[in-house]
């Protein structure tokens, strides 16, 4: 399987087909009573877009094969410096398969090598067990607890 997982830079018309398909996530919620089902909104899809390229965030679809699993999104880039990762995939049918893991360690990769960027943040909600599971296989750390979130990184040796 991870031969067949790669990063590709994520198009106009990949996210549109991407938020065909997604679900949000319930477990992703700090507040369980603001969750609603994730509906298809083109124009919603277009301003998240715009969003992304304006504050000159690198996006990315994980790809397995052919099919789309997920995004992945570079963010806060402070050239040489550091950034955050960010990561999602398309619904339930993609988790707990290991295609964020490699997805994650592609972008640590990226990140060190093609931006020169020697560290990596990411955080996850409390309660967001398996994204934190994840982080610390690729090889994340830990460093701090604040409200609802866990702060991990991770550095370029």
């Amino acid at each position: 399987m991870d031969s067949e997982i790669r990063l590709l830079p994520m198009t106009e018309k990949m996210y549109h087909e991407y938020f065909m398909e997604y679900q949000n996530d319930p477990d992703l919620y700090i507040d369980k009573n603001a969750f609603e089902p994730y509906v298809y909104n083109e124009e919603k899809v277009n301003s998240y877009i715009r969003k992304q390229a304006e504050l000159g965030r690198k996006t990315f679809a994980i790809m397995y094969g052919d099919e789309m699993v997920g995004e992945l999104i570079i963010k806060n880039i402070s050239e040489h410096e550091s950034a955050v990762l960010g990561i999602a995939l398309r619904n339930e049918k993609y988790k707990d398969r290991g295609f964020g893991t490699k997805a994650e360690q592609l972008a640590v990769h990226y990140v060190f090598d093609e931006l020169d960027i020697p560290v990596l943040y990411a955080d996850t909600i409390l309660s967001n067990t398996r994204s934190q599971h994840v982080l610390e296989k690729v090889g994340f750390r830990f460093f701090k607890e604040e409200g609802n979130f866990r702060y991990y990184r991770i550095e370029r040796k």
